[in-house]
């Protein structure tokens, strides 16, 4: 029969305390952001701040929203990060399958060098990526930025989806080649459904690094149109009227900026949790 571990009380409120104070550190910001974005441009600089809005005012998101063009601006940042993710993880979930399983030449430095890009600065790209986009028309376009984000996160989801299929036995894809699957129908038919919250991982981590990307979506877009929320975020408009730092328009604007991915996170959670895990428990 197993021994219980019995915690003694001191070291349960010590783990309490430390995960009420890991808590805060968390939370704290987003909810100090969210006061701040109800606050009067007046209140929201008096010293010491106020923890709660003393008249409560949606002003700072009527003006973002009106000046940012918000559904437009949205749209983009949402088609953007879609569809980059999911082509990302598609043509990842194929190259994997093809290092793990396959036998070709060359496949052990395609992987080293797909692990390599990991640490290349975007720096170093951006310059290079400009111009040819400038020359071949895809500069300030949706197709441009996604195409970016989607190279850009081919070599993440390759190695989250590659650690999946790594922990799957390989009897199961003679068994699907007895029953006269190509390698095609073994990817998409049977390892795809097993792999599959190794795949939503890598979705979803991708989605959230296109919806924070900042720099290739300020550098490759001009038009306001063509903005994601992360630059109209840096774009702040000047209200005008008002000479003081605008921290209510800021802590608005990052509102504005989070609260359309939470339901995905929200959804996406248990998905997310499984995919990390899944490595771990196949391989036990």
């Amino acid at each position: 029969m197993r021994k219980r571990n019995h915690r003694s009380p001191i070291t349960s409120v010590i783990l309490y305390s430390l995960l009420a104070l890991t808590l805060v550190f968390v939370f704290f910001p987003l909810f100090w952001m969210l006061v701040t974005s109800l606050k009067t441009p007046i209140e929201a600089n008096e010293l010491p701040p106020t923890l709660i809005p003393r008249t409560p005012t949606l002003d700072a998101f009527k003006f973002l929203l009106e000046r940012w063009h918000y559904p437009e601006v949205l749209l983009n940042t949402f088609v953007i990060a879609t569809f980059s993710a999911l082509g990302a993880t598609i043509l990842s979930g194929m190259a994997a399958y093809g290092i793990n399983r396959l036998q070709f030449p060359g496949r052990s430095a395609f992987y080293g060098f797909m692990v390599a890009t990991l640490a290349l600065p975007g720096m170093v790209t951006i310059g290079p990526i400009f111009m040819t986009y400038k020359d071949i028309g895809l500069l300030d376009t949706r197709l441009g930025l996604t195409l970016v984000f989607l190279s850009g996160g081919l070599p993440l989801a390759m190695l989250v989806v590659f650690s999946a299929l790594n922990s799957i036995p390989r009897d199961i894809d003679d068994a699907a080649a007895i029953d006269g699957c190509s390698w095609f129908d073994t990817l998409f038919r049977v390892m795809l459904p097993i792999a599959m919250p190794s795949f939503v991982v890598s979705f979803l981590l991708l989605f959230i690094h296109a919806w924070n990307e900042f720099l290739f979506a300020y550098i490759l877009s001009v038009t306001p149109e063509k903005r994601v929320l992360t630059v109209r975020l840096f774009e702040m408009p000047n209200r005008g009227d008002v000479y003081l730092p605008q921290y209510d328009l800021i802590a608005a604007g990052g509102v504005l900026v989070l609260l359309p991915i939470i339901p995905i996170l929200i959804l996406g959670q248990k998905r997310l949790v499984e995919g990390i895990l899944a490595g771990a428990t196949q391989g036990t």
